[in-house]
C-alpha cells in the first residue's frame, strides 16, 4: 500500500491510496471465505463452497465492495495513526479502480482535528482574589426581591379567580416562583385577602423554617455566587491569557456545530418561558441567519478555548476512571436508554468530567 497525503486550510485532508493487485486479490479471497464459512447453499457443506458459486449467488459487485470497504478502513486506520489524524465525522470515499484481478485504488478527504500548539502556559500567573464579603444588607436585599417577586405572583393569581380567567394549568404554576438563580421556590396556597409581611410566616410559605432559616439560606446561596464569581474571573482571565500563547486553526465544521448547540440553548430558555424561537426572531427583527452569523465570533472563542485544554490535559495526562464515569452517569435516569444511548451518556460524561478536572488543574498551577 502506498499513499500520498495533501493538507489544506481549516484541517482539510486528502489521502490518495494505492493498493496492489495482489493485497487486493487477497482482500477478495477473505471475503469468499468468510461468505462461505458462514452461508448455508443447499449442496455445499460450510468452507467448501467453490468461489464461482458464491459470486454467482451473491453478486461478484457485492463482494468487490466488501473488499474494497475493508481495505479502505484498515489502511485509513493505519495512516491516520501513523499521521496523527483525528477524523472530524466520516471521511468522504472516492473509488478510482475497483476491478477483479486489478489494483485498488481510492482517495479520501475529510476535515481533521485541528493540532494545537501551545506556549509555556504555566507561566501564566493570575491573583486569585477573594470572593465579596456578604453583608446583613445583601441578605436583607435579596430577601426582599424574593418577597417583590412572591406578592406579584398571587397578585396575578388572585385577580385571575376573580376574573375566573384561571386555568388548571395556572393552578399549578402559581405553586411556585423563580429566584435570582432560576430556581424554583414552590409556595403554599394562601387565602386571598390576607396580608403578608417578610417574617416567619413569609419564610414558610416559600418553604423555609422561618425567616432567620431562610436567611442563612439566602446568605449560603449568595456566598456560592461570590464564589463562583472569584472563579468565573479566574478562568476568564486565564483563557485571555493562553489564547495568546496558544495558535490553532478552527474548521467551519466545528464552529458551526458549535453555534448549532448555542441555538438549541437559546431554544431550550426560550421554552422555560413559553416562547418560541421563530417568536423571539420576530421580536427581535432578525433571521435565523443573522442570530448564526453574531454567534459565530463566540462560537469560534468557545471551540478555541475547549481545543486548547483538551490539548493541555492529554500532555498532562489526565485520567477519567471507569467509577468516576459510573458514579456520574448514576445522577441519570438511565431507564428508557438504549444500549447505544447509554454508551453516548457514558462518552459525554468523560468528555466532561476530564474538562472539569483540566481546569482543576490549570487553575491550581496559575493562580497566586
Amino acid at each position: 500500500m502506498q499513499y500520498k497525503l495533501n493538507r489544506g486550510e481549516k484541517g482539510r485532508v486528502e489521502v490518495k491510496v494505492d493498493i496492489t493487485r495482489a493485497a487486493f486479490e487477497a482482500a477478495y479471497g477473505d471475503i469468499v471465505e468468510v461468505i462461505s464459512r458462514d452461508q448455508n447453499f443447499p449442496g455445499f457443506r460450510p468452507g467448501k463452497i467453490p468461489t464461482n458459486v458464491i459470486e454467482d449467488k451473491i453478486g461478484v459487485n457485492k463482494i468487490l465492495n466488501d473488499a474494497a470497504s475493508f481495505l479502505v478502513n484498515k489502511h485509513l486506520d493505519e495512516i491516520f495513526k501513523k499521521e496523527n489524524i483525528t477524523a472530524l465525522g466520516s471521511p468522504n470515499i472516492a473509488v478510482h479502480a475497483l476491478a477483479k484481478d486489478s489494483p485498488f485504488s481510492f482517495t479520501a478527504t475529510l476535515t481533521a482535528k485541528p493540532q494545537v500548539k501551545i506556549g509555556d502556559w504555566k507561566k501564566i500567573k493570575i491573583k486569585r482574589v477573594k470572593p465579596k464579603e456578604v453583608a446583613e444588607k445583601d441578605v436583607d436585599e435579596s430577601i426582599k426581591n424574593i418577597y417583590e417577586a412572591w406578592s406579584k405572583q398571587q397578585k396575578t393569581v388572585n385577580k385571575k379567580q376573580e376574573t375566573g380567567e384561571e386555568e388548571e394549568e395556572d393552578r399549578r404554576s402559581k405553586k411556585f416562583i423563580y429566584d435570582a438563580h432560576g430556581s424554583k421556590i414552590y409556595l403554599k396556597e394562601e387565602s386571598k385577602g390576607s396580608k403578608d409581611e417578610i417574617d416567619d410566616e413569609f419564610a414558610k410559605k416559600i418553604g423555609a423554617r422561618d425567616l432567620k432559616y431562610l436567611q442563612e439560606l439566602v446568605r449560603s446561596d449568595l456566598e456560592k455566587i461570590m464564589a463562583d464569581q472569584v472563579e468565573a474571573k479566574l478562568e476568564q482571565e486565564f483563557f485571555d491569557e493562553i489564547l495568546k500563547l496558544a495558535k490553532v486553526e478552527i474548521p467551519d465544521i466545528l464552529i458551526d456545530d458549535e453555534i448549532n448547540r448555542i441555538i438549541v440553548r437559546i431554544t431550550q430558555n426560550l421554552e422555560q418561558q413559553n416562547k418560541k424561537l421563530d417568536d423571539h426572531l420576530k421580536e427581535e427583527n432578525t433571521t435565523l441567519d443573522a442570530l448564526k452569523a453574531k454567534l459565530r465570533p463566540q462560537a469560534e472563542h468557545n471551540v478555541k478555548i475547549t481545543l486548547i485544554m483538551d490539548e493541555i490535559g492529554k500532555r498532562e495526562k489526565v485520567q477519567i476512571s471507569r467509577e468516576e464515569i459510573e458514579n456520574a452517569a448514576k445522577g441519570v435516569d438511565q431507564a428508557k436508554l438504549d444500549e447505544k444511548q447509554k454508551a453516548d451518556l457514558r462518552n459525554y460524561m468523560a468528555v466532561s468530567l476530564f474538562q472539569a478536572k483540566t481546569l482543576d488543574l490549570v487553575k491550581k498551577v496559575v493562580s497566586e
